[in-house]
């Protein structure tokens, strides 16, 4: 009986033991001069800046590297309209790296007098009072609300449509396209830069589309015709609807 008492009391005095030695491990880990962050480190960001990155992620130098979440800190530089992605990573015992993947700008989208930046998700990247001097795609959509902040989306569905199209359309003829305009039926109309309206529609039939609005072109330049056409509709089966100029 004595030897059980002995037994249960040695067991609670290594219990009481190894409780102490956690608190006296915690209490090292969150005050040790060992584990205040010294650098952070930032990669794959190429538009948006170093220090605004770390700003929003909430962590600094001097900091414990204990003392931080790190989905908080992801959460928080996503909120950056170019930000795809964040990833925090603590590298001990006194570093911590930010990887992001950027956003990419796609096209200009005319709206209220000025322009949106996307990306090809539609989200909206940034606001211009004017288009700069880039390869980014030009579009229109109908319906398009009032106020639209970075980091918002604008109607996926026609940004999804057009991408669609303008990777379908070869180089020689997206050489042609000044602009892609989206309806409030859902239908796409590409304008060149003769100001020649060719009606889309959808994704249907797109690689007869394209045949048709080919042929249409070289038939133009074997009859060297400069007046050019008002619309070329290639939304129905069969034979395109063409209007030449006047």
């Amino acid at each position: 009986m004595r030897r059980r008492r002995n037994r249960n009391g040695r067991n609670v005095i290594m219990f009481l033991a190894l409780c102490l030695a956690v608190i006296v491990g915690f209490y090292y880990f969150l005050h040790s001069s060992v584990f205040f962050i010294e650098d952070i480190e930032v990669t794959g960001n190429h538009i948006v800046p170093t220090q605004e990155i770390i700003a929003l992620s909430g962590i600094n130098t001097g900091q414990n590297i204990f003392k931080f979440k790190t989905e908080a800190s992801q959460k928080a530089i996503e909120v950056i309209p170019y930000v795809r992605q964040a990833e925090v990573k603590r590298i001990f015992p006194n570093r911590v790296r930010i990887s992001v993947v950027e956003r990419e700008a796609w096209a200009y989208v005319i709206h209220n007098g000025g322009v949106l930046v996307i990306d090809n998700e539609g989200v909206c990247l940034d606001k211009l009072e004017m288009m700069g001097e880039t390869d980014l795609l030009v579009i229109s959509i109908a319906g398009i609300e009032e106020r639209v902040v970075e980091g918002q989306k604008v109607n996926p569905n026609a940004v999804e449509l057009i991408r669609y199209i303008s990777q379908a359309l070869p180089d020689d003829l997206m050489q042609e396209v000044s602009e892609f305009h989206y309806s409030s039926t859902g239908q796409v109309t590409v304008f060149t830069l003769d100001g020649t309206e060719v009606r889309f529609g959808g994704k249907e039939r797109m690689d007869e589309k394209i045949s048709y609005w080919r042929r249409v072109i070289k038939k133009q330049k074997e009859e060297d015709n400069h007046s050019g056409f008002e619309y070329i509709d290639l939304r129905f089966k069969g034979q395109p609807v063409i209007q030449e100029k006047h």
